[in-house]
């Protein structure tokens, strides 16, 4: 698939600019769709609000639209859930978080398209149903997609000026829908740009969680310090 063959509707004007910015001799146009369809990408459903009485009387964190700052999830103290209500809510079918899941904002006024990557830390919190769970199960592709180079592109200003053209208004709130799997990522075709981007944004990643297991340790060895 060429740049030119797709359809205009995927294009907002911003996109149409920045488009004409990009080098498509160095990018090919890859819908999420595609990914989905050729087995590359997998997601799930967020698990829905919990009774508003539990909140803040458990540990289980319950991550909303607004936690997602920053490539990563806000972990609220004050509206930590008890382990039963969780269970509850997430139910036999509900998503089971792993490490490098991909957060993404589909309902919300101005949040949506916003981005996180799950930790090591986060498999076990239960998520509003407002977003969409992006797994990578097969990273041997030849787009080179893995988590750590979708977060990127998924972030990136092209993918990011697709948005408008694809959110409505659902009574009063915005909403993508499922209208995200239009999305077009700006694949770099040079495997070796791709990796260098992967490598830079997984150190990244992989410093930021050592410093978390530091400080849990910290936690655990000295106990009674909040953070």
């Amino acid at each position: 698939m060429c740049w030119q063959r797709l359809p205009r509707y995927y294009w907002t004007r911003r996109a149409q600019a920045i488009l004409s910015t990009l080098d498509q001799e160095k990018y090919d146009p890859v819908p999420i769709q595609r990914l989905l369809d050729e087995g590359i990408l997998v997601t799930f459903s967020g698990h829905g609000s919990p009774p508003a009485k539990f909140k803040g009387k458990g540990e289980i964190p319950y991550v909303r639209v607004a936690d997602i700052v920053n490539w990563e999830m806000y972990k609220n103290p004050t509206s930590g859930l008890p382990r039963h209500v969780y269970l509850k809510k997430k139910g036999k079918g509900g998503v089971d978080l792993q490490a490098a899941d991909i957060l993404f904002v589909r309902r919300g006024s101005y949040r949506i398209g916003t981005v996180a990557m799950v930790s090591p830390f986060d498999r076990e919190v239960l998520l509003t149903k407002e977003f969409v769970v992006m797994r990578v199960v097969n990273s041997d592709n030849k787009y080179n997609i893995n988590p750590y180079y979708l977060i990127y592109l998924l972030s990136h200003r092209f993918t990011q000026s697709q948005l408008p053209q694809k959110i409505l208004i659902e009574t009063t709130l915005p909403n993508i829908g499922d209208r995200w799997k239009e999305l077009v990522l700006p694949v770099h075709k040079n495997a070796i740009e791709s990796e260098k981007i992967t490598t830079r944004i997984k150190d990244a990643f992989d410093s930021k969680w050592r410093a978390q297991t530091a400080i849990q340790e910290l936690r655990t060895e000295y106990g009674g310090i909040t953070t």
